[in-house]
């Protein structure tokens, strides 16, 4: 069949259930059928599935949830993939059947369709169902209600939150999904909600929706997407799973990568020009950057008896793991960047030599984290801080994506840290701007490195100060939350130190071209903790 001009099942076959779709679950025939010759086929295409470039060891269904749809029944897949190296991976599929002579069949989204199939002694289609109309619906109306959906082992609990205003019951009807490449699926609901669907599933609650739920409805902080509502399957004895998340959709000029790297063009003609100059405007954004980063660390800092949120200082434990994930992280950027050497340009490979001749001086200073009576408080942070997560309204700055570091577990993402730490992450992505645009921009290929290197260092200096300034200004007394102002330096270049290492195997393994870019950041760090020895 064809849709338009795009085939549906130009890679599928056909499967005929033995058992009626209510039963859909209990088809070990079909699913069989489904897990040999169809799912990996039509999981493949679809940009939420990492594991394409991953030879697979095994495909299973591990089980089928009830999701309920506006007048039936359609399904949530879990799929199982195995694969001959790394880590197993779960992903949530929601399924629906259409008959051939469903209405609205011309106006569904062809990469909805998953596979010819027989059910109820109707022809039809086995469909990616957020696509399905009739799910928007219902997933809306269970949100609106609060809702659990029975399963035969635990429920999905449907959360509503703040941030879905009381006038806006029947917005389930007035919804789009989006044709978008990203790793999880969306749908807009009257174009003021945003539900993001899981794909990649893991055993516990997922950090964006505990941090948007916190900041909405506890920290009271506005300058993020409003948490508006959450799907979890929830089991006994087991850790729950997040399957979804609503918030308030926003609306943007661009993310502040964008923005930065806009402000950074004046800053470059000048340059080439043999001028140097920030404008006032840049200066101002900026500051109000590190004032909005201050209100979200004092809005997480708020709350002193929920366990999950509730600031503690720094334990011998955690001392301990902290200074554990530094070491190993040192020795594995080290590693790859010596099997990467001979890749590496004349000016990068200085920059490596230093880096590589340091390892001892960053383990000594790694280490003393341990040797400082620390009093700084720790707190749940953003953990994936940059330009990129800061969307640019014009006149405001809103933050965006909770989830934490992609390359740590869910697990790792909820540890409390320092919220130097975040600060650090935007402070490494100002250094990123300025030297993108410097390095590899047309205009500067001419000009001599040294010269690029000093207005680099020119600019980040100026600007990682004014926005520094504003946060601390904002934070208030430095004694109650970071100890004293030796103690926020410390730690201040402890994650520096900590994200530019991190950069290092990003670049190596993607762009080797911008490897100087956190080597560079390194060095910077290296002369700042000479100060601590």
């Amino acid at each position: 069949m064809k849709l338009g001009e795009i085939d549906v099942l130009a890679n599928a076959g056909s499967i005929t259930l033995n058992k009626p779709w209510k039963d859909f679950a209990k088809d070990k025939k079909a699913l069989a059928l489904l897990e040999q010759d169809v799912l990996y086929a039509y999981m493949r295409k679809c940009r939420w599935f990492a594991g394409k470039a991953r030879m697979i060891r095994f495909l299973k269904i591990q089980q089928l949830l009830n999701l309920p749809i506006d007048g039936g029944m359609g399904y949530l897949i879990i799929v199982h993939v195995g694969y001959t190296y790394g880590d197993e991976e779960k992903y949530g599929l929601p399924v629906s059947f259409l008959p051939e002579d469903y209405d609205l069949l011309q106006q569904v989204n062809p990469k909805a369709f998953i596979v010819n199939a027989v059910a109820d002694k109707k022809s039809g289609w086995l469909i990616d169902a957020i696509y399905d109309f009739r799910f928007h619906t219902e997933l809306y109306k269970n949100i609106w209600d609060n809702a659990v959906i029975k399963q035969p082992n635990g429920q999905i609990t449907c959360h509503r939150g703040k941030g879905l205003e009381a006038t806006d019951e029947d917005m389930g009807y007035l919804c789009v999904a989006p044709d978008l490449e990203q790793s999880n699926s969306s749908l807009i609901f009257g174009n003021k909600y945003f539900f993001k669907l899981y794909r990649k599933l893991f055993r516990e609650i997922n950090p964006e929706v505990e941090m948007l739920q916190f900041l909405t409805e506890t920290g009271g902080f506005k300058n993020i997407p409003a948490f508006c509502g959450s799907l979890i399957y929830e089991r006994p004895e087991t850790p729950p799973v997040t399957l979804g998340l609503m918030m308030q959709k926003v609306s943007s000029k661009s993310d502040s990568w964008v923005s930065t790297g806009d402000d950074l063009n004046d800053f470059l003609f000048m340059f080439v020009d043999k001028l140097f100059g920030i404008r006032e405007d840049v200066f101002e954004k900026v500051e109000l950057l590190g004032k909005r980063t201050a209100e979200m660390h004092l809005a997480l800092l708020s709350d002193k008896k929920d366990k999950d949120f509730k600031p503690e200082r720094f334990s011998a434990e955690y001392i301990g793991w902290v200074t554990s994930h530094f070491n190993k992280l040192l020795e594995k950027r080290i590693k790859l960047l010596k099997e990467n050497y001979a890749r590496l340009d004349k000016n990068a490979k200085t920059l490596a030599d230093t880096f590589i001749g340091s390892e001892d001086e960053i383990k000594h200073f790694f280490e003393k984290i341990g040797e400082f009576d620390l009093k700084s408080s720790r707190i749940r942070i953003h953990g994936d801080y940059h330009l990129g997560q800061v969307l640019f309204t014009g006149t405001d700055y809103l933050i965006i994506d909770f989830e934490g570091e992609p390359e740590s577990s869910i697990t790792d993402r909820k540890i409390k840290h320092s919220p130097l730490k975040d600060v650090a992450g935007m402070i490494r992505s100002f250094h990123y701007a300025v030297c993108a645009k410097l390095y590899f921009s047309a205009e500067t290929k001419a000009i001599d490195h040294v010269r690029l290197q000093k207005a680099a260092d020119r600019w980040y200096k100026l600007i990682t100060d004014t926005y520094l300034d504003a946060y601390t200004t904002t934070m208030g007394s430095i004694n109650e939350v970071f100890g004293s102002r030796t103690e926020l330096n410390f730690l201040l270049q402890l994650h520096l130190l900590e994200k530019a290492v991190y950069e290092l195997g990003y670049e190596l393994n993607g762009r080797p071209d911008w490897i100087r870019i956190p080597l560079k950041g390194i060095q910077h760090v290296l002369f700042e903790i000479e100060k601590f020895n």
